[in-house]
This record gives structure tokens, C-alpha cells and sequence, in this order.
């Protein structure tokens, strides 16, 4: 990659400035998929943890002949999102489930107390939550059963976002990883010891790696905000299937 330094003046400074010809590897999940699999498409799309449809409206920007699964299992939340994807004229190409996806099929309890963008699933790490917040009683599928029920074999693109719930996620897929029914997998890593509210980088890194997932990119590094402290607090990883990287030799 060929870049240009610039320097300009700003405030009695000398502040140094960068001009990249090409977009610099990390910054950009879409841009990135687009350079290194040129011929990839994005046919199906899931977003665990939509939350009010942030990243399910780039996706249908982006990738307007994808079939997008929204799952929010806040009910307030989810009808926010509702109407945020009616509103963008999406409703035809995103569906959107108020329910959570996790390790096993049932209910469960959401800590849903604050900003909707922290909500999470209580389990065995965090039961003591449920007790000092408010929550909600939602239903909980399985990834796998969801695929079964709804007859889908394939997904391009899977994205976790459930502030610590993620390897949840992950466990109630494991028939889909395990054949390789998904392409790309995005999860929300913790990335210091100190950091509770996510899963640790290491212990996403191990399972996704035994089922032949492998590290493509690390996105939105995050620090440690609420102590203010400059080590990261947490990031999203990008995972593609060995297949993929098999394809990607034949090119």
C-alpha cells in the first residue's frame, strides 16, 4: 500500500497528516470482505443483537439483494427497531425476531436497565445481575433449531453483538460451524482481564478456531472508557471459515 504524508499547521502546531490512496486493512469490515473476496456475496445476514437496527441498515444499504435476520429480544428495543426499518423502507428485504439466540432453547431473563445498547442476557457468570436491575423474561432459541425451523443451510455473515453473550451464541451453532454453514462470524471480544461485561478474546478465539474459524480482522477498538484508561476495554474480531480461505488460494 502506497501512502502520501502530508504535515499542515494548526494551532501554532506542526500536526502530521495522512493520505491513504487505498482505505488502510481494519477500518472497514465491508471494504475489507470486498478487496480480499472480490467475488463473495452476501446473500444471508444475521444480526444477533440488533439492538435498534444500527448495523442491519448499513447492511441493507450495502448489500441490497441480502436477505437480512434481525434478533432483539428486548421488547421495547425490538419495536424501535420495527419501526426504524419500515421507516428506511427495508421491511421486504429485514426481518426482525423478538426473541435472543443462546446455548440452548427456552427462556431467560434480560438485564434491560439503562442504555438499550448495554442490555444482556443474564447466565451462569452474571446471575447476581438479574437481582440488582431491571429486567425482562424473553424467549431463547438456538441458532441451529432457528436455521431448521426456517430452512436455511447458509448464512453469509453472522454477527454477535449481546454484550457477553456471544460464546452462548456460538455453542447453540455448532452444528452450523461444524459444516461450515457459515462464512464470516463477527463477535464482540473483551480484550483485558478487568473487562467482565464481555467474553475474553482468548476464550472466542480457541472455540471458533477448533471448529476451523480463523482471525480476518480486528474492528472498532474500543479503550478502556469507564476507568478512562488508554489498554483497550474491547473490539470487534472477524472470523472467516477455512473454506473460505481454501477458495481464496484458487483465485
Amino acid at each position: 500500500m502506497r501512502v502520501r504524508r502530508t504535515s499542515k499547521i494548526k494551532a501554532g502546531k506542526a500536526a502530521k497528516q495522512y493520505v491513504f490512496r487505498e482505505m488502510p486493512f481494519g477500518v472497514s469490515i465491508d471494504h475489507d470482505i470486498a478487496q480480499r473476496f472480490p467475488d463473495f456475496q452476501l446473500n444471508v445476514i444475521f444480526d444477533v443483537g440488533a439492538n435498534v437496527g444500527q448495523s442491519a441498515l448499513r447492511y441493507a444499504s450495502t448489500y441490497p439483494s441480502s436477505a437480512i435476520y434481525c434478533f432483539e429480544p428486548i421488547k421495547a428495543t425490538h419495536e424501535r427497531l420495527l419501526r426504524n426499518i419500515e421507516r428506511k423502507d427495508h421491511k421486504g428485504q429485514v426481518q426482525c425476531f423478538n426473541m435472543a439466540l443462546g446455548a440452548s432453547e427456552g427462556t431467560g431473563t434480560m438485564v434491560s436497565d439503562g442504555v438499550s445498547t448495554m442490555n444482556y442476557l443474564v447466565n451462569e457468570s452474571r446471575t447476581h445481575a438479574a437481582n440488582l436491575k431491571k429486567t425482562e423474561s424473553v424467549n431463547i432459541s438456538t441458532l441451529d433449531e432457528f436455521c431448521k425451523a426456517n430452512q436455511i443451510s447458509k448464512i453469509s455473515y453472522l454477527k454477535i453483538d449481546t454484550e457477553g453473550g456471544d460464546l452462548d451464541v456460538l455453542k447453540g451453532s455448532e452444528e452450523l460451524l461444524n459444516t461450515k454453514g457459515v462464512d464470516i462470524v463477527e463477535v464482540e471480544a473483551g480484550m483485558n482481564p478487568n473487562n467482565k461485561h464481555h467474553v475474553p478474546l482468548e476464550i472466542l478465539k480457541a472455540f471458533l478456531e477448533e471448529n476451523s474459524y480463523f482471525i480476518f480482522g480486528i474492528y472498532e477498538q474500543v479503550n478502556e472508557w469507564p476507568k478512562r484508561e488508554p489498554h483497550l476495554r474491547r473490539s470487534n474480531i472477524v472470523f472467516i471459515s477455512e473454506e473460505m480461505i481454501r477458495n481464496s488460494r484458487r483465485r
